[in-house]
């Protein structure tokens, strides 16, 4: 019994002297005061019809910032934009990802995995949502302390990270979506993409280290 304790100590740090390697211990990230309505009311060709702050009074405990908006097309297309930011995921690591809120809800939500954009180079989780009488085709990202983390199990790594090292991070996740049909869904993955790059160019620096990460140029494809 106390050769098996004695190895599960070595492998304790053996395995946090890995991820002290392959991750810089930052202790306490930079915790940033952000301003998400400052996000451009105009998108390019998209302009912003009505947008709503107030997070529910159970995500108010482990998010600081939420935004949600509305932008519209020329030819009357819509986008919505939501934003969730928390300034430190130690003690609620659980920046809520869409599948798990809309199933709960009683939506069907299909993932089809990982989708990729070049410019930004970003990963993004691509999801369809169905139920209460519409289609609702959908992607989103992760930003964990400056850097993208949309893949589950990268994210799950960090989590352990800041478990052992008691890290301070702060998180944000950027959901875009739009109604669609069964038939022209797909259609509207392109069009959510174009959305995002858009963004992406239209926003100041600090906003768009915020929602893209600080290393956004470095981040490539898988």
């Amino acid at each position: 019994m106390a050769k098996i304790k004695f190895f599960m100590v070595i492998t304790f740090f053996i395995i946090a002297a890995v991820f002290s390697l392959f991750y810089k211990v930052d202790r306490l990230a930079q915790t940033r005061t952000v301003n998400l309505t400052a996000i451009p009311t105009e998108i390019g060709e998209w302009h912003m019809l009505d947008q709503h702050t107030d997070a529910r009074a159970s995500e108010s405990e482990f998010l600081n910032d939420v935004l949600f908006r509305t932008y519209k097309r020329h030819d009357g297309k819509t986008i919505s934009l939501a934003i969730a930011y928390g300034a430190d995921q130690r003690q609620h690591f659980s920046i809520h990802v869409p599948e798990g809120c809309y199933r709960a809800a009683g939506f069907d939500v299909t993932s089809f995995g990982i989708a990729n954009m070049d410019t930004p180079g970003l990963e993004l989780k691509k999801l369809l949502v169905k139920g209460q009488g519409r289609t609702e085709p959908m992607l989103y990202w992760i930003v964990l302390n400056g850097k993208v983390v949309t893949n589950h199990f990268e994210r799950k790594i960090k989590q352990v990270y800041y478990s052992i090292f008691g890290a301070q991070s702060d998180g944000v996740l950027v959901r875009v979506s739009s109604l669609s049909t069964d038939k022209d869904f797909q259609q509207d993955y392109e069009i959510q993409k174009a959305f995002i790059a858009v963004l992406y160019k239209t926003l100041n620096p600090e906003l768009r280290r915020l929602l893209f990460g600080d290393k956004i140029d470095e981040h490539k494809k898988l």
